[in-house]
């Protein structure tokens, strides 16, 4: 089996045409296990296989394995399997950027007659996406107002939880790509909510309005269900969501001898094409 780096190398080398220097905005070329623009402007692959090209620290102290092992487990168990069954139907062909990807399973799930990349700002986020062994992908640490991707280097941007960028979106999609934005609805994780003592409604009007903007012909689905959490992973559910930030250790423990057993998925997947 290949080492991380050797696999992300080999990977890069393919697709070195799809990337592009952040500071210049230069084509790259890969030497070894580095990438150098045309201006020599180098960054390495990591041990992980990963780039980082960041001009700040990464994050390391709000999302971490801690938060990114308990969320992995639920998806893995099948928690967002309508939610990605939807998805799946509407991939087109082509090279897939998943925005925000977290420790990657979201993008494992999906299939796509292209190339995968994914990229986030939590360091333990992409560390643990090169640990899904069996996706070819490559993960970055970036910068979501600055992508080092090329124009029109994407046939689908995917936005799922996580904040968006469209000027970027829009940059690297090519023409007659996509956007796929996933929102919570109203009742998203309620049981979460409301054992953390939270409001259950959300709203996520602000955001939709800002997708319409930029995609005044988008089409949205909304997906609405309940998942009965496992018993082995209900304590998992309570560590999930950056929701729990909001409640002290004590009321979490106690909330922890009785936690909940079903989960409400309810989202809106929204669909924006650029013409």
């Amino acid at each position: 089996m290949l080492k991380k780096i050797d696999k992300s190398a080999q990977y890069l080398a393919q697709n070195i045409d799809l990337l592009r220097c952040p500071l210049c905005h230069t084509s790259f070329t890969l030497a070894g296990y580095a990438l150098i623009c045309e201006n020599r402007h180098t960054y390495n692959i990591s041990k992980k296989g990963v780039v980082n090209f960041l001009t700040i620290k990464p994050d390391t102290t709000h999302y971490t394995r801690k938060m990114f092992e308990p969320r992995r487990q639920l998806i893995q168990a099948g928690m967002y399997a309508p939610v990605l069954s939807e998805m799946q139907s509407m991939l087109t062909p082509g090279n897939l950027l998943d925005v925000g990807s977290g420790e990657g399973s979201f993008l494992e799930l999906l299939d796509v007659a292209g190339h995968k990349f994914g990229f986030d700002i939590a360091l333990d986020g992409v560390n643990m996406a090169t640990e899904l062994t069996d996706m070819q992908a490559f993960f970055s640490l970036s910068d979501l107002t600055n992508l080092p991707f090329a124009d029109q280097s994407m046939a689908t941007v995917l936005n799922i939880f996580t904040p968006s960028n469209y000027r970027e979106f829009d940059r690297v999609l090519a023409h007659g790509g996509q956007v796929m934005k996933v929102i919570p609805d109203r009742y998203y994780l309620q049981e979460l909510r409301s054992a953390f003592g939270l409001p259950i409604d959300y709203d996520n009007g602000a955001v939709l309005a800002k997708f319409a903007e930029n995609f005044p012909d988008l089409t949205h689905k909304e997906i609405k269900y309940e998942f009965a959490l496992p018993k082995h992973l209900q304590q998992d559910f309570l560590s999930m969501s950056p929701l729990e930030w909001q409640i002290s250790k004590a009321d979490k423990l106690e909330i922890a001898k009785q936690p909940p057993e079903t989960a409400t998925i309810h989202v809106k997947i929204l669909q924006g094409k650029k013409s």
